[in-house]
């Protein structure tokens, strides 16, 4: 892993203010990041997903350090990224942080795939990928995903989320 140095948390409070109400107007698609470690199931809301490259196929996600799946995604380590359909906000909720843990797979319809990773059934898609890399920044990993499979259903309908909300539900 390498490490970047980071702004301490004296220098620049403006920066940081503009920096974030800049990123409020980055329109993302919303996903849900699955994993499983001795069949304790593991996820979160992320935003901060995007294609790496196709040759081979790989995303990247950037997940907090503080986040329960972070210490289970190490390399080699398989997971999911389940892009949202629109319909999917009570389940973006709950894994952002609103419902406990143990209760977050409470919602939506889950399986298990061969290696026990959780992945929603009704996603628009359903990359399923292996650790290929790890760094630090910040406060958070970035995790390269070598995507080893992949499922899509219905239409092309995602749940976006913007300025603190999600486009067409009331943001």
């Amino acid at each position: 892993m390498s490490t970047s140095e980071t702004l301490p948390a004296s220098a620049a409070p403006d920066l940081v203010a503009t920096f974030k109400t800049a990123m409020r107007r980055l329109a993302a698609s919303v996903t849900v990041v699955t994993a499983s470690k001795d069949k304790e199931r593991f996820g979160i809301t992320a935003t901060a997903v995007t294609s790496v490259t196709t040759q081979p196929p790989a995303i990247l996600v950037c997940v907090n350090r503080t986040t329960s799946v972070h210490s289970v995604l190490q390399l080699g380590t398989p997971f999911c990224v389940n892009l949202l359909h629109h319909q999917h906000v009570e389940i973006s909720n709950a894994f952002g942080g609103f419902v406990k843990c143990d209760d977050k797979f409470a919602f939506g319809t889950w399986q298990d795939d061969e290696q026990s990773v959780p992945f929603l059934v009704d996603a628009q898609a359903n990359l399923f990928c292996v650790v290929d890399g790890l760094f630090d920044y910040g406060t958070h990993t970035i995790v390269i995903g070598k995507v080893t499979s992949i499922l899509t259903t219905g239409d092309v309908a995602p749940l976006i989320y913007q300025n603190g909300g999600y486009l067409g539900h009331g943001a």
